[in-house]
Order: C-alpha cells, then sequence, then structure tokens
C-alpha cells in the first residue's frame, strides 16, 4: 500500500488525533479549537484546559504546531496533565470509532470457518425438514391478513399516499404497533424486485430534480428512527422532486432499522423517483448478528419483532441496495470511501457482482471484493497516501488519493458518511473540502452528544449545498413537535433538546462502557482464572498491578481505574479480591435444560473419580505424592488432568481457583488438606446427585453425617476441614478389615455402631437394621457391592458455606464459552435451518458445536465431544419432526447476574 514507509503507525495515529483538532485544517491547532475537543472528553474545567493549552504551546505564540502537538504527547505531559480520566479519554480518541467495528473481522471469520465446517460435515446435504403449513383463516385480505387484525393496513399497491399514511404511523405509534408480518414480507418483497430493476449496477446515475427540485443526502441513522423523522417532516417526504439518497448504515445499535426501512421501501414502491437506498458497512449480516452493545442489533430487532424468515427477506433487500451513486456527474456519494485499487474508476466499480452477497468476506484476498469492502468501510486521513485501517477492513486514504480519484473521473468532490465527525457536528469537511462527511444519528447511540446533519442539493443552486444539522427530540416527543405544524422552529428544537441532553449523554456514555467491560471480564474470565493460575497471583492485587493485569488479558483502552472505582471494589487498603471480583458477575443461563445439563456435568466430574474404585491409602496417595498429608494448586491439577473429566483445561483452571479461593495468594506455598480438597467436590456431588435419592433416604444420612459430627472427638479442628477429617476417621473404624474398602455388611455394621443411632427415626418410626440395608446399597454407585472412601464421603456430606460458588465454578467456564460464543453458534444454526423455525435437529446442533471447536484458535480451549452430547441431550425435545434443539431459545436464555444481590443485570431475551 502507497504512504510514506518511514512513518510509523503511531505517528499515522497521533497525526489523525491532531486533525481532529486542527477543525479549519491551517497546521495549528487555536485556543477554541483545543478548548471545543477537550470538553468533549471529559470533565475538564475551563481552568484544567486552559493549563492543557499552556502546556502543549511552549513556544508561546497561543496555537500548536504539529511539532508542539508531537512533543506534548510522547513526552507524557499531555497525559501526565490531564488525571487518570482524562487521560483514559484522551487515549480513545485515537480509536473510539473503530474498537467495535474492528472485532467484527473476527467474528465473521469464525462464523465462516463454523459454517464451511458444517458445509464440509455434509450437514447441509441431508434431506431438508419440511416447513408446517397451518391452515388459513377464512377472512383475510390479499395478502392473508386476518379481517380482525387492529393494526396498521398498507395500501396495495403502495401510493404516496399509502406511504406518508406509514410514515405518520410510525411517528405516533413508533415500533410500539408494528405491521403485520405479512405486509412487512409483501413491502420487503416488491421494493427487491423492483430496485433491482430500476438500478441493476452497483453505481446509480442521478440528477438533482429539475425545475426546482432538491437531492437531499442523509448520512448514518443506525435505527434511530427519531432522526428520520425529523429529517422527513422537517424537510418533507420524499417525491421525485424532494428526492433521497439514503447513504447507508439505516440499521444496528438503534432499536428501530425496521422501521426506517420499511418507510424507505414504501416511499420507493410509491414513486421509484423519490429515494435511492445506499448499502453501508451494517447492511449485512455478520455485523447484524452482534449484539447492539458490540456494534450490530439489527438480527436481534428482527428477531424480536417477527422472526427469522423475515429477517432473511430484510437480507435479500440489502443485496440490492446500490453501492455508490454520482450526481449531475458531478458528485461521488458512497457509505465508506474510496479504495486501494490504483485508477479507481466508476465504471470499473460498475463491474462488482454487488447483488451476489450483502458484503464481502472481511479477509477476502480477491481485489473486487477488497474493493467492495473498502467502498463501505474506508475512512479518511490528512496524511497523503493510502494506510491499513484500524476498523481491520478498509483502508485510511489521504488527500492526494481524494484529489486523484475526482480528477480521473471528472468529479467535483465526494460525500461519505461512515463515521461521528470529531468536533461533534453532523458533518466534516476534509481534503481541501473534496471529501465531505455526513452523518445523521445525532446524539449516536443515546450516548453521542452530537448533532446530525443532512446535505442539501437544490437545482437552483448546484454545486453549492446547505447543511441542515439537526439533535432530534426523543421518539416520544416528535408528534406533539411535529402537530405544531408550519410553526414549528426545528433549529430551536435542536439547539434545546442538544443542550438539555449533555450531562445525560456523559453519564450514559460511561454507563454503557461500564456495561460493555461487565461483558469483557465474563468473556475473558476463563483466561483470567488461568493466568491467575499460571502466574500464583495472590488472594489480593494492589490496584495499579490489577490494572495492569486487566488491560492485559482484557482491552488496554477501558478506563480500569475508574470503573474500578465506580463498581465499589478496591478496599480501604487499595488491594481488591481477586477471587471475590471475579466472582461478582457470572453469566448464567435461564433454560432449564441447560440446569439439568449442569447437574450432569458436575456428576461426571465426581464420578470420573469415583469410578477408579480405589481404597482409602490409594485414594489419599493420588494426590498426596510427597506423603505430607496435603496437596497444593499445580499438584491438583496435574491428578485432575489424567482423568476424564469432561472439562478442558481451562475448565480445571476455574475449578482448582474456587477450591482454593481462600488460598490463591502465594499459590505455590498454600496447601489443602487431602480431606479437605476431596471434601470440596463430595459437597458438590451429594448437593446434586443426592437430588435423586428418595427423600426417606436423604432425611437419614442427613441425620446419620450430623450424628458423625457432633459425637466424634474434635481433630483436625473446627469447620469443613474438621468434618472431613472426622468422616475419614469414622470410615478407618468401620473399616475392620483395614483393606481400605467397606463391605456393605461393614458399613451397616459400623453405622448402627454409632452413639445415639438408636434414636434416629424414619417417617416416625425407629431406623431399622433393614433400612440401613437398603442405604448401603443405594450409596454403592459402582454397584460392585463396595464402598470407597468418597462414595462414603459424599452420602454424609452437609452442604457448606462456598458450596454454590464451586457448583458455579464447575461450570462457568463451559457457560461463558457458550455465552461468547453465542453469534456463531446461531449462525451456524441458522446455516442449517432451512425452514427458518429457529429450532434444528439434535445432530446438527451437535456438528454445530463441533465446528466452533473447529474455529477456535489453537490456544483455546473448546467444548469436550462429552459436554456436546450432554448439552445436546439436556436440550432435545421430541416433537413431529423428530429429536430437535430449540437453538434461538436457549441462546436468548443467557443473563448478566450480581451475585452480591443476585439481580439480573442484562438478559439477552
Amino acid at each position: 500500500m502507497a504512504g510514506d514507509e518511514n512513518m510509523s503507525a503511531q505517528e499515522i495515529q497521533l497525526r489523525d488525533c491532531f486533525a481532529k483538532f486542527d477543525s479549519n485544517g491551517d497546521g495549528r491547532i487555536q485556543a477554541d479549537e483545543f478548548k471545543k475537543l477537550m470538553s468533549s472528553l471529559a470533565d475538564f474545567t475551563p481552568k484544567e484546559i486552559k493549563r492543557l493549552f499552556k502546556e502543549a504551546d511552549t513556544d508561546g505564540s497561543n496555537s500548536v504546531d504539529w511539532k508542539e502537538f508531537l512533543s506534548w504527547i510522547l513526552n507524557g505531559t499531555a497525559l501526565k496533565g490531564m488525571g487518570a480520566k482524562g487521560a483514559a479519554s484522551f487515549e480513545r480518541l485515537l480509536n473510539t470509532e473503530t474498537q467495535d467495528e474492528a472485532s467484527f473481522v473476527e467474528s465473521a471469520q469464525m462464523g465462516h470457518n463454523v459454517t464451511e465446517y458444517l458445509r464440509q460435515a455434509g450437514s447441509k446435504d441431508k434431506k431438508p425438514r419440511q416447513r408446517k403449513r397451518t391452515a388459513q383463516k377464512a377472512a383475510c385480505d390479499d395478502l392473508g391478513v386476518p379481517s380482525d387484525w387492529v393494526g396498521h393496513r398498507i395500501q396495495l399497491p403502495m401510493t404516496p399516499d399509502g406511504a406518508r399514511q406509514l410514515l405518520d404511523h410510525f411517528l405516533h405509534s413508533g415500533a410500539k404497533s408494528p405491521l403485520h408480518s405479512k405486509h412487512v414480507t409483501h413491502i420487503i418483497t416488491q421494493f427487491v424486485s423492483a430496485y433491482s430493476v430500476r438500478h441493476p449496477k452497483p453505481v446509480v446515475y442521478t440528477d438533482v430534480p429539475q425545475p426546482d427540485g432538491r437531492l437531499i443526502i442523509v448520512g448514518d441513522t443506525h435505527g434511530q428512527l427519531a432522526d428520520v423523522l425529523h429529517i422527513l417532516y422537517h424537510l418533507g417526504p420524499p417525491s421525485a422532486q424532494n428526492r433521497y439518497l439514503f447513504n447507508g448504515d439505516m440499521v444496528d445499535r438503534g432499536s428501530q432499522g425496521v422501521e426506517i426501512l420499511l418507510i424507505l421501501f414504501a416511499f420507493f414502491l410509491a414513486d421509484p423517483e423519490s429515494v435511492i437506498v445506499h448499502r453501508g458497512n451494517h447492511e449485512n449480516e455478520d455485523m447484524n448478528a452482534l449484539h447492539a452493545d458490540n456494534g450490530g442489533g439489527f438480527e436481534d430487532e428482527v428477531m424480536e419483532k417477527y422472526g427469522l424468515s423475515v429477517y432473511r427477506h430484510f437480507v435479500s433487500s440489502f443485496k440490492v441496495m446500490s453501492l455508490a451513486s454520482v450526481i449531475n456527474k458531478e458528485i461521488f456519494v458512497v457509505h465508506g470511501g474510496l479504495t486501494r485499487v490504483k485508477n479507481l474508476t466508476i465504471d470499473y466499480i460498475n463491474t462488482l457482482p454487488f447483488q451476489d452477497y450483502t458484503a464481502p468476506h472481511p479477509m477476502s484476498s480477491n481485489v473486487k471484493e477488497q474493493l467492495f469492502s473498502d467502498l463501505l468501510w474506508s475512512d479518511p486521513t490528512e496524511h497523503e497516501g493510502k494506510y491499513k485501517s484500524d476498523r481491520g477492513v478498509g483502508i485510511k486514504y489521504g488527500p492526494d488519493v481524494t484529489t486523484k480519484f475526482c480528477s480521473q473521473n471528472r468529479l467535483r468532490f465526494l460525500v461519505r458518511s461512515h463515521q461521528v465527525p470529531e468536533d461533534g457536528r453532523g458533518f466534516q469537511k476534509q481534503h481541501n473540502d473534496r471529501c465531505v462527511t455526513v452523518f445523521s444519528a445525532s446524539n449516536y447511540c443515546g450516548d453521542g452528544g452530537n448533532f446530525g446533519a443532512v446535505i442539501v442539493l437544490s437545482a437552483a443552486n448546484f454545486p453549492r449545498y446547505e447543511v441542515f444539522e439537526h439533535f432530534a427530540a426523543p421518539l416520544d416527543e416528535m408528534p406533539s413537535i411535529v402537530a405544531q405544524g408550519d410553526s414549528v422552529d426545528w433549529n430551536k428544537t435542536s439547539t434545546s433538546q442538544q443542550r438539555d441532553s449533555l450531562e445525560a449523554s456523559r453519564v450514559a456514555r460511561q454507563e454503557k462502557t461500564f456495561a460493555r467491560m461487565i461483558i469483557s471480564i465474563i468473556e475473558k474470565k476463563p483466561q483470567l482464572w488461568s493466568y491467575i493460575i499460571r502466574n500464583s497471583v495472590g488472594q489480593k492485587m494492589p490496584t495499579d498491578e490489577f490494572v495492569q493485569m486487566m488491560e492485559a488479558q482484557i482491552e488496554s483502552d477501558n478506563p480500569w481505574k475508574e470503573a474500578l472505582e465506580e463498581w465499589g471494589v478496591i478496599q480501604d487498603d487499595g488491594q481488591i479480591e481477586v477471587t471475590k471480583f471475579l466472582n461478582k458477575w457470572v453469566v448464567k443461563s435461564e433454560s432449564a435444560g441447560y440446569s439439568s445439563f449442569v447437574n450432569d456435568a458436575i456428576k461426571q466430574v465426581y464420578e470420573a473419580i469415583v469410578a477408579m474404585d480405589m481404597d482409602l491409602t490409594e485414594t489419599f496417595k493420588m494426590f498426596d505424592k510427597d506423603g505430607d498429608g496435603t496437596v497444593d494448586i499445580k499438584e491438583a491439577k496435574q491428578v485432575l488432568e489424567k482423568f476424564n473429566l469432561g472439562l478442558s483445561s481451562s475448565q480445571i483452571d476455574r475449578l482448582l481457583g474456587q477450591l482454593f479461593a481462600t488460598s490463591v495468594v502465594a499459590a505455590d506455598s498454600v496447601r489443602l488438606s487431602v480431606q479437605e480438597f476431596l471434601g470440596h467436590f463430595t459437597t458438590v456431588y451429594s448437593a446434586t446427585n443426592n437430588a435423586d435419592l428418595p427423600r426417606w433416604c436423604l432425611d437419614t444420612l442427613g441425620q446419620i453425617g450430623r450424628l458423625i459430627i457432633k459425637t466424634k472427638a474434635p481433630g483436625a479442628g473446627d469447620g469443613e476441614s474438621g468434618d472431613a477429617t472426622k468422616m475419614s476417621q469414622v470410615f478407618q473404624e468401620i473399616d475392620t478389615s483395614g483393606d481400605g474398602i467397606l463391605q456393605l455388611d461393614e458399613f451397616v455394621a459400623g453405622i448402627e455402631k454409632l452413639p445415639g443411632l438408636d434414636k434416629l427415626s424414619v417417617d416416625g418410626e425407629r431406623l431399622s437394621h433393614e433400612k440401613l440395608v437398603d442405604i448401603s446399597k443405594i450409596l454403592d454407585v459402582t454397584q460392585d457391592g463396595t464402598l470407597n472412601y468418597l462414595e462414603f464421603q459424599q452420602a454424609f456430606q452437609l452442604k457448606g458455606q462456598g458450596t454454590a460458588d464451586l457448583e458455579n465454578s464447575l461450570v462457568e467456564d463451559l457457560t461463558t464459552l457458550l455465552f461468547r460464543y453465542r453469534v456463531h453458534i446461531r449462525t451456524g444454526c441458522q446455516f442449517l435451518d432451512e425452514v427458518d423455525s429457529c429450532k434444528v435437529l439434535s445432530e446438527d446442533f451437535e456438528n454445530v458445536l463441533r465446528g466452533v471447536n473447529s474455529a477456535l484458535h489453537s490456544n483455546e480451549q473448546g467444548i469436550s465431544e462429552s459436554q456436546i452430547k450432554h448439552l445436546s441431550s439436556a436440550l432435545t425435545v421430541e416433537d413431529e419432526e423428530g429429536l430437535i434443539v430449540g437453538y434461538d431459545a436457549f441462546l436468548r436464555s443467557f443473563v448478566i447476574v450480581d451475585t452480591t444481590d443476585g439481580t439480573v443485570i442484562k438478559s439477552f431475551h
């Protein structure tokens, strides 16, 4: 790629940062420019901003040039003077717009790998399931909508009045009163058919309507219906004389992308001269699949409102949307920007296979596919040349690239969108005014605090243009504003809305950042536990060291210090309790089937050890290699990895981290007694396995267990360790043969000798010899006529404090893995779900999980084959189609829970 090869990536990044300050492009940062941008970054007071500017302005010229700016940053003066909060905000300025979308590349690649695995595995080649047909009600309109439907009804065929009525409907009802799904499907399919005929090439050639018409260019709206309503009611609805060009990214992030697209499609169907619709990088199923917090959200929106079939129709509409337009042969409009291709011509763009897919694979090496991606993803930079983009897709292109493209194609300038302008405005001019950015989503994502804007080209003034900026009112306030008619002052409304939202936007921005950080902690928790075990991290860590760990293991650009303070986890001595912090938030599934899977997973871990059927001496020796009666965390891992526990290495790390939770500090030297260590396992196992025992048996075991603890002389101290020691003492006393294994008759005889046993009762009757024999047979897990030490211990183990944490630790790593890759599991299932039922055959679900395993990096632990089978079995139900897993319901059952009070802080329903 062209460019100054001597310039480092850091300097390029800093030059772009400098350009964000230097809004007038004169090569110097003036005091007012500095104040404007710094005010938007953090809670700097005017006095602090003045001091920072003075520090940067070393020659006292009341302006800062590039060399002064570079020195100010690189010598540490800037960040030191800003304090922690300011420094964190300033560092995020360098890549605020790219963080979410850069992760898209990795996600898209993994989704591609999963579907490719399924394709090669032949899962797609089986006889397809058939869609169930339901009888249609007798009284329906021409589209099959029941006559008793009370919602809005569209006109057939669509007319300008019908489109305006739909616009008014969404104004007054927003998304509260959705259209019937058959109406939605009809509008989309009609649009796809008509638009592909009207605009069969990637580039649309259009004119500003004559003799006195307008063409209005709208930038990103991202599901923010209020902005679209503000624009259309302020500047008038689309028509042949009031033409709109929507420049991509109508969906994702916001929650009304459906309504925005339906409005545009309706006006196009009413009058094809009224609307041109461009594709952005978010009109793409890989982006849509991400959660709204990660830059996506449209798939979730459509699934919640209408289901998978309608979403697939929307994806079809993306494939016909145009890539670019040329206005009056003089202005080029595209969503992202220019491309890596030398001597790029519009004729070459018109050769792209733009209707074959919504967007190419982001890592494609095909030249045309790279060009396609560049048009959707690229960004301008003030440094000449072409450079790799921080987003992971597309390029950064300099003013020389813009100049050359415009010259070769005889264009005046280009208009693009794709980015929020740095200074909080809705538009920005760059490259000697030949590259203009327009962004229409005001107060972006509810916390941006920015204005939105549109560009208006009129026939009378072309090629000069007007910029209309706005700050949309909340959706529920729009009807009353529109009701004012011609008397409404749209500029005054925008100004007051922007002023009133500043503090709310700042608070919302911080809350969203912290919420995303919690999800990141949960998703990366397996790595954190492994890091803690591997590096013998202490039970407590100084805040600075803890922040360094989180930056290294999760994300360096997050404001960790601010978040830790907000979460109240920093103790008075400046330390953080590591285990307590990692246990603060967990991801759980509210699926009933998943709960049974959890119990099975816990049982498997214990039974893998019990199945060895070793005597007491062998059991202790296995863990206690040096014979000192204790085991440390690394010894325990070495032993557990020898068993078929159904756990990955990272899952074992998570389990051991919890087992040694009170002794993580100086892990090399802290040891547990073998009895205590094994007692942890049997505590958990008894809580799950014993749940299947008869009630009389459970009650009796509880009474005997308490009798042992009460009557046996204290040995190794109080608490769980002492109780575990007492259990081993009783076992040895009962084992009259001394072989380390109890014959069932030995067990019965020994228990009958316990002081006080004659006072125990079962269902109101004295505990009989026959009942004890029955109990002994129930406890014989291996069914060999004997009881080994672990079978004995689990029978009488009382569920103590911390058991719930240990139960969670056994499955949390797996739950986290499923949660982290829920997008890719859904992608794989949808690939096989040919009838759009949100269900797949259980064997297909298992193959999808294997596909996820195959797509993981070599250093990532996947889902074991045993876990795949157990999970599939737990989620499977039988219906008329066979053994089915409702994958969508399962993947939407995850919730984030604050364990301190059990509060669900986020759900993914």
